[in-house]
């Protein structure tokens, strides 16, 4: 194992906090679909280039924030209080709509109200980096470029609160599904009150964000991410796996609903890949290999590159990387992997279920610990000299390049 020497830290501190900049101080702002975005992209393809990189744009459709279709779910659920009683056969198809497209959505495999509403350009940034010898196995590194909004929903104070009132929205939107058995009833009713209160309550936080919230410079959500990878990429361009190909995928539309990783995924077969992602690695807290992923659904992540990352934590305690049990924050680029019942694991940076600066104007470049992020580096680094000794490579079967 690499011993690292102060000089040589302190070097790839700077070179990653170069990358940073590039995207938060330079470009600023990328929101979804947006110019920034763009720049954002074509700045990073012709950085990656330079240092040897032969990276590409592949442009898909999208759509610039998730207030879009989960806007129109809320509505749906909210229609049947407009129309009588006695209605029950109309009452319920607005209902049943807003709950059938609250789970395709959140299956984040077949999503046909996203698909409805992309009607905007955007891009991935990808490149292909092939092994010194004949390859045996793929594994993606995986980042996005775009940037979050803020708005109430985000409030540092509520951090800790996000994902169980997602999680109650999502049951509140189910529940109106019963809306013509429990109409019937009083106490029926009650509870479709109850229901549509919370629900009215989170449309009422979509529009507050939409309307008096600030596009974040997002110096930890991602560009952090993105300087890892780019770090990695650049590296491992130098000095190739030995059996390993690697892709590199930093998307576009993560923070409208992980729009860009599901193009890509949609785009090529990948199965038997491993996908290791990096989102908010760059704060000043715990860096964490997430077990589990998603919000109402949740689907566990890989188990051998879980045990890798558990490992890789035992061995180098200097990392301070560490598990965590339940999800962190909303959905990540790993979750349409996993979804799909693919291979992945995320790497975030939190304490106590909270990412520091997470989706607010305070996450600058000078929020960031220098530190995290090359604990992030090095931790990358050890995964993926483990994967290529065939670490993480199904029992019985070597790994398939694909």
């Amino acid at each position: 194992m690499e011993a690292r020497s102060r000089p040589t830290t302190q070097r790839r501190e700077r070179d990653l906090l170069d990358w940073v900049r590039l995207l938060a101080d330079e470009v600023g702002p990328r929101r979804p679909t947006g110019s920034g975005e763009r720049r954002a992209a074509e700045l990073i393809r012709a950085a990656l280039g330079d240092a040897g990189v032969d990276a590409r744009l592949e442009p898909f459709r999208a759509y610039s924030t998730f207030a879009a279709p989960y806007g129109a779910i809320a509505a749906a659920a909210l229609a049947p209080v407009l129309l009588p009683r006695s209605r029950r056969l109309l009452r319920a198809i607005p209902a049943a709509a807003a709950a059938a497209a609250l789970l395709t959505e959140g299956g984040l495999v077949r999503t046909p109200l996203s698909d409805a509403l992309s009607s905007r350009r955007s891009q991935n940034l990808v490149a292909t980096i092939e092994p010194a010898a004949e390859p045996r196995r793929t594994v993606c590194l995986l980042c996005h470029l775009d940037t979050s909004r803020s708005g109430l929903l985000f409030h540092p104070s509520l951090g800790r609160y996000l994902s169980p009132w997602l999680l109650a929205q999502s049951i509140a939107i189910l529940a109106q599904a019963a809306d013509p058995l429990l109409v019937r009833t009083r106490p029926g009713r009650a509870a479709l009150a109850a229901a549509r209160t919370v629900i009215a309550a989170g449309a009422a936080l979509l529009v507050e964000r939409e309307l008096r919230g600030q596009d974040v410079p997002g110096a930890n959500d991602n560009a952090s991410g993105v300087a890892v990878v780019a770090s990695l990429a650049t590296a491992l361009a130098q000095r190739s796996l030995e059996h390993t190909r690697v892709e590199v995928l930093m998307a576009g539309c993560e923070e409208a609903g992980v729009l860009g990783t599901q193009a890509f995924l949609r785009s090529r077969d990948t199965g038997g890949w491993l996908f290791l992602n990096f989102d908010n690695i760059g704060g000043p807290a715990t860096l964490r290999y997430l077990r589990r992923e998603g919000l109402a659904r949740k689907w566990d992540a890989d188990p051998a590159l879980t045990a890798i990352a558990a490992g890789i934590g035992d061995e180098r305690p200097d990392l301070q990387l560490a598990p965590s049990e339940g999800p962190i924050g909303l959905t990540y680029d790993a979750t349409p992997v996993l979804a799909r019942g693919g291979r992945a694991l995320t790497l975030v940076a939190a304490d106590a279920g909270v990412i520091p600066n997470y989706h607010w104007p305070t996450d600058t470049t000078d929020n960031l610990d220098p530190e995290a992020l090359e604990r992030a580096f090095v931790a990358g680094r050890e995964m993926m000299a483990a994967i290529d000794r065939g670490e993480a490579d199904e029992p019985g079967a070597p790994g398939q390049a694909r």
